[in-house]
């Protein structure tokens, strides 16, 4: 109990002298890097955290004089297109770099588009579990998804619709002509 009270003493006597530091962001295709500037401090006298919730807390303190002092407090949210695990701070003559890794994503290669005929794997083909006793979904799946994003499959969509369009035309016109137009009997 001693020392808790002796330190809230010392804090009454101590002076803080709370700043915004200097920030300024390097933008990069693979990486972001903030850099805080502080000349007046040293590597021993910050701190860097961040929470599960995505917040880059950055905190530093350093002694003016014997009752003064200085400190900060940055936070940085930290979004999901940044690798979290990856993200390092290095301190050189005055100046904070806090590299923040992008994630790589990497989308599979496209296959080139099927013809309008799709074979279907034999019986033998499909492997529905490998070594890890993961299930594997088969090939068909992709090759079906390609196949109804492909240019074949849109003309032939585009045509079928245009052949409905214009069948549904000829009946209606048919239906208004036989209803309103009177047939007579031609005799011969």
């Amino acid at each position: 109990m001693d020392s808790k009270v002796g330190r809230t003493q010392l804090q009454k006597l101590l002076s803080y002298d709370e700043f915004e530091p200097m920030c300024t962001w390097q933008r990069e295709d693979g990486q972001d890097v903030l850099v805080l500037h502080l000349p007046e401090f040293k590597k021993d006298q910050l701190r860097i955290q961040i929470s599960n919730t995505g917040i880059l807390k950055i905190t530093g303190e350093n002694v003016v004089d014997g009752k003064r002092r200085n400190r900060f407090l940055k936070e940085v949210k930290v979004t999901k297109d940044y690798d979290s695990n990856n993200i390092h701070a290095k301190f050189s003559q005055g100046r904070l770099h806090i590299t923040m890794p992008k994630k790589v994503i990497t989308t599979p290669p496209m296959e080139p588009p099927s013809p309008a005929v799709m074979t279907l794997p034999q019986d033998n083909q499909v492997d529905n579990a490998n070594k890890n006793g993961k299930t594997i979904v088969p090939n068909i799946r992709a090759r079906l998804g390609t196949f109804l994003k492909s240019k074949e499959f849109t003309g032939v969509v585009v045509n079928v619709g245009f052949a409905v369009v214009a069948a549904f035309s000829v009946y209606v016109a048919y239906k208004y002509w036989t209803s309103y137009v009177q047939v007579d009997e031609v005799i011969d």
